[in-house]
This record gives C-alpha cells, structure tokens and sequence, in this order.
C-alpha cells in the first residue's frame, strides 16, 4: 500500500524521496505538488485545475481517524494523518496513548477529479469536506480548504518529530513576539519554519495552517533562531 510515511531525515529536515506517491486509482497528468493557487494562468481552465494535486482537509466522523485513513489509502490516496503521545487516565491510571495531534481531522494529497468520486462513494462512512469558512466561490458558498503545499510540508516536517510539547492551539493563544518569519538552525526542530511566539510561557516556534490553527514547537533558545533572508 502507498502510504505518506511520518517520518523524515533528521540532518536536513527534508521529508523522504518516497513520502509523497502518486495514487493509482485515478491517475493524473499533471505535476503532484502544484496547489491552484500557484498554478500558472495557462491552466486557469476548470478542468485542468481539477487535475492538479493539492492537500485537501477532510473532517473525520468523531474516533474514526485511523479507519478512514486505511479506507482512503485502499482506494490508492495517499494521506497524512499526524500523531502525538498523549497521556490519559485510565481506571484509575495514567497510561500514554497514541491518538490523532488535531482531532476529526485528516489530510488527503490528491486532485479535486479523484477526491469528489471518493466522498460521494457508497462505502465512504466517515469522510466529508472541511469548508473554508474565510473564503467564497461564484456562487457565494464555503469551498473546501486546502492547504498550500509548502505549508503543509512544514506541517509534516514539525508533526513528525518525536516530541512531547508540540502542541496543536488556537491562534488566540499564541502570543507574537514580533512579525519576522524565522528558519530554526539546530537542535531537533532544525529546518522548521513559522514565526516566533510564547505559548504556555515558552518561546517557541508557530506552523499555522490556514483556517485550522497552529502547531507549535517546544522551547527554541534564541540562538537556534535566524530570521528569514538574513
């Protein structure tokens, strides 16, 4: 099975050569990787559009992340689902378990061609789209969100680093130091980009996902920091 591996190359913080494949179930023609948004405006037509790979957000039926993950991955979609360690109490005790960073959610690599069959398929009992509630189309509705491709390989990068305080938080409780974007230069979180904040009382470094939230690193000391284009 073709799967988005969580893992990646800790020396350049670049995800593995195999971490994104092209799904065999509905073939495209166009480059993977180049979100509409960036397309160039020779394929501004509605159905070369709808062949080109973007990063849709989908909304996951409650405790069902990991069933709709293997049945999209059956029909050859490549997917990314990210995972955290959490610790629960349990009858009584603390145990660690393993369950989804950002809850009800899950991202699917694939054209707007492929993924429209797939959520109106009989056997699809847990997936829909997640809406763009900041945006409207020509008809005045919310249309799926997707996420710009570099963003999200950001987001794969911090996600997949094995680490207890990276936290998924709402915006507002992120508390921004100043407007510069900056690249983290050592220590684990090396090659992360976002900007620098204080989250529960640390300084550290914030991946926002447009229209979902942010995802934060742990501490990051001043000198592992180098503002963008300097």
């Amino acid at each position: 099975m073709d799967t988005l591996s969580n893992v990646y190359i800790r020396e350049g913080g670049n995800l593995l050569s195999g971490a994104r494949l092209t799904p065999r179930t509905f073939p495209s023609q166009y480059k993977n990787g180049v979100s509409v948004e960036n397309a160039p405006q020779e394929l501004g037509d509605t159905r070369q559009q709808e062949q080109i790979k973007q990063w849709f957000v989908l909304r996951v039926a409650y405790h069902h992340e990991q069933a709709a993950k293997d049945w999209l991955e059956d029909l050859g979609f490549d997917t990314y689902l990210a995972m955290h360690d959490a610790e629960k109490e349990m009858n009584g005790k603390k145990k660690r378990v393993r369950e989804p960073l950002i809850p009800n959610l899950l991202f699917a690599h694939a054209t707007k061609k492929e993924i429209v069959p797939a959520l109106a398929a009989p056997g699809n009992a847990y997936l829909s789209y997640y809406y763009d509630h900041f945006r409207t189309d020509a008809d005045g509705k919310n249309p799926p969100l997707i996420v710009p491709d570099k963003q999200m390989d950001n987001f794969i990068h911090l996600t997949s680093i094995d680490n207890d305080h990276i936290l998924f938080v709402d915006r507002s409780q992120c508390h921004f130091k100043s407007g510069d974007h900056v690249v983290v230069t050592d220590g684990d979180f090396r090659g992360i980009e976002g900007r620098i904040a204080r989250v529960s009382r640390q300084q550290r470094v914030v991946v926002e996902l447009d229209g979902i939230g942010c995802i934060t690193t742990a501490y990051i000391p001043k000198a592992f920091l180098r503002v963008k284009g300097k």
